[in-house]
Parts: structure tokens; C-alpha cells; sequence
């Protein structure tokens, strides 16, 4: 699917259907979440999972609620606790390069909606109106870990593509330098080349290289 096609589709999905966008490296995946939040009026909280740690996702034991309740809670990372709060757009990004165990706590809010419990036992959920959307690098080009098939399941999933027509009316509207643009008006074979087909090790441009370059 071509970008904004995936925009517009994305925006109209109802927020507790997962979304799950793969592509390759540089298209800019994570400034087409960005658009949808612009679309649907919610702001973007931006989670990397290949930073993480367990306990960055599920928290770390509250002690000093444990003296007092003698039960044991964990404190939520703040951009959990916000998507508990308030209608957002959860983009969990490089899942695919993250650890086991951090893949596992986010197959939980993927599920679930929900993650950790309160002293009385009970799940934090996230908002009715938080969307989820997760994004990876897709393809045998790349080292990351296999998607467990119960979680890609979850998703509603979409390859996208990077296409030259979608990327210059974004350019013009993000005032992109004229000289790049023309250059990519007529040299459009260098604007996204497969990595597929680049030697390993080779440097090779992508729309994010074109941004960059601006």
C-alpha cells in the first residue's frame, strides 16, 4: 500500500483494532504515525522497544507502597500511564528489534489493552479511544527477531511502500528544498532503491536520507 492510502486507511480503523506497519528502513514510518495523529486530533507517544529493558515496560516494584500495603505494585513508565489517562496514539516502534521479554509486555497491551495491576489486584487499561500502533523493519535483509504468529495475528498489518508522488506532495507541504525535489523529479531511480537489491554494507538513499539531506 502506497502512503497515503495507509494514512487515510489508518485513521478510520476503530482505535482497540492494533495496527502494525512494515517497511524498510528510512521511509519514514514513524512521521506517517505522526500524520495520523495529526489526523485524528491525538498526540503521538513515541516508545522504542529496541531501548528498552523489561522493567522499562512493566515497571519497577513500588517499595515504599509495599511497606505500607504489603503488597507488591510497580510503578508504570510514565508513557503507559498517559495512554491509561488519555486518548493517544501508542507507537510502539522497532518491536521487532526488542528483547523477548519486552516483545512480551507489549503482546500484552496489543491483547489485552492493559498491563500491571493496582494494590487491589486490578489491570491498569489503557484509554477506549488510545490506539495502538506498532512498526518494523520488514524483510530477510535486516537482523531482527521473528514476530511471534499469536501476536502478528493481533494486528491488522500492512506492508508499505515508498512511492515518489506521495513523498513530493508531502515535500512541498514541509517546504523541501526545490534543487532536491527536481533532482528526484527526473532521477527517480535513486529517490528509494530496495534494499533488497543494495551490496551489504552499501550506503543507499531513502526518503529519510532526502529529508536529512534538506
Amino acid at each position: 500500500m502506497d502512503i497515503s492510502s495507509f494514512v487515510k486507511t489508518a485513521a478510520s480503523i476503530p482505535p482497540h483494532i492494533a495496527i502494525l506497519l512494515r517497511g524498510s528502513t528510512g521511509i519514514g514510518k514513524s512521521a506517517i504515525v505522526n500524520q495520523i495523529g495529526k489526523k485524528v486530533n491525538k498526540p503521538v507517544m513515541d516508545v522504542r522497544g529496541s531501548t528498552m529493558s523489561e522493567g522499562d515496560v512493566i515497571g519497577y516494584p513500588d517499595l515504599e507502597g509495599m511497606k505500607v500495603n504489603n503488597v507488591m505494585t510497580f510503578c508504570m513508565p510514565s508513557w503507559f500511564a498517559r495512554c491509561c489517562k488519555e486518548p493517544v496514539i501508542l507507537f510502539l516502534d522497532e518491536m521487532n528489534r526488542s528483547l523477548p521479554q519486552v516483545q512480551q509486555a507489549f503482546f500484552q497491551i496489543v491483547l489485552d489493552r492493559m498491563l500491571g495491576n493496582d494494590k487491589d489486584g486490578i489491570p491498569y487499561e489503557i484509554h477506549p479511544e488510545t490506539q495502538v500502533i506498532a512498526a518494523i523493519n520488514y524483510g530477510a535483509e535486516y537482523d531482527v527477531n521473528d514476530i511471534d504468529p499469536a501476536l502478528l495475528r493481533r494486528f491488522w498489518t500492512c506492508d508499505i511502500e515508498p512511492d515518489l508522488s506521495t513523498w513530493m506532495d508531502w515535500a512541498k507541504d514541509n517546504n523541501i528544498d526545490f534543487m532536491i525535489t527536481e533532482f528526484l523529479r527526473t532521477r527517480s531511480k535513486h529517490f528509494a532503491p530496495s534494499p533488497a537489491t543494495i551490496e551489504p554494507g552499501k550506503v543507499f538513499p531513502t526518503p529519510a536520507s532526502w529529508t536529512r539531506l534538506d
